[in-house]
């Protein structure tokens, strides 16, 4: 599986679920905000294998919606 990752920082919540869950992804940007860490290519970044699935789960559960996880490939 292969996802392409971002965060709409405008709906988020800072509930820490993503980074608590996904810290290879995801990050607090200082405000408990959520984002995708500069270091895998920030917002729009491509996630591949187990750690997409992980992501898919965590955007599943994400309470606010902020979350957006698009399916590339199975």
């Amino acid at each position: 599986m292969k996802v392409k990752v971002s965060v709409d920082k405008d709906l988020c919540t800072a509930c820490a679920l993503c980074y608590d869950e996904v810290p290879e992804v995801y990050e607090d940007c200082g405000d408990g905000i959520a984002q995708v860490k500069a270091e895998i290519g920030g917002d729009g970044a491509i996630i591949e294998g187990e750690l997409a699935q992980k992501v898919v789960e965590v955007t599943e559960e994400c309470p606010s919606g902020a979350l957006i996880t698009e399916v590339i490939e199975e």
